[in-house]
């Protein structure tokens, strides 16, 4: 076969891919085209970026967690993935405080206490919107409560959490929790049996920015 019909069965081959991916996600259906894009500062070196938008005090969040833990195990290298921790309607900001003390920790422990602290909240019931109580409970997951609580209480925090409301503000959002895809796309999310299948729209949605934008 010569390169130049090499070329042509490639460009077929991926034209048929992404279209095919395109025509499976219905807007407004499966998707929202976010059609005043707020800028994005941050350069992603040309990936498509992923934004979820949650607290831990949010039970639907706690619910969409083994569909966004699935896809990261699968996460494609053109892709980052950003958590944003927002409060919601005047609670939370304990929580959103915590997880942005805990990344200036390190991410590694970011990640760690993700499930820990679903399950605290949501399957053992207790309350760590209290400060105190919070603390305390990461300590007794081993995190250590000297560096937790210089940068729980830092402006750094209080700035990221000042930013995080900013961004969510220029999306329009309007709950948690929420997907954005490339600055552009908003999945529609449905509750519906624990979010199932949304770990599929989700790749699909980025092999739709991807042959798009």
């Amino acid at each position: 076969m010569s390169k130049f019909l090499l070329r042509v069965v490639l460009i077929s081959f991926s034209l048929f891919v992404f279209g095919n991916a395109a025509a499976a996600l219905t807007e407004n259906k499966d998707y929202i085209l976010i059609k005043n894009q707020p800028a994005n500062h941050e350069n992603n070196q040309g990936k498509i970026e992923v934004i979820e938008f949650f607290s831990y005090g949010c039970s639907y969040c706690y619910k969409l967690e083994p569909e966004i833990v699935s896809w990261l195990a699968e996460q494609p290298s053109n892709v980052t993935f950003k958590r944003v921790a927002i409060p919601r309607k005047g609670k939370w900001f304990a929580y959103a405080k915590f997880f942005y003390a805990l990344g200036m920790i390190s991410p590694t422990e970011q990640t760690r206490i993700m499930p820990l602290i679903y399950k605290a909240i949501h399957e053992q019931k207790l309350n760590l919107e209290d400060e105190n109580e919070l603390l305390d409970w990461a300590e007794s997951e081993n995190v250590d409560r000297h560096l937790l609580e210089q940068f729980y209480q830092s402006d750094d925090v209080e700035q990221q959490v000042s930013q995080a409301l900013d961004l969510a503000k220029s999306y329009e959002l309007q709950y948690v929790p929420t997907i954005i895809v490339n600055n552009k796309y908003q999945i529609v999310l449905d509750s519906t049996n624990n979010y199932a299948g949304t770990k599929e729209k989700l790749k699909e949605l980025i092999e739709l920015a991807a042959a798009n934008d």
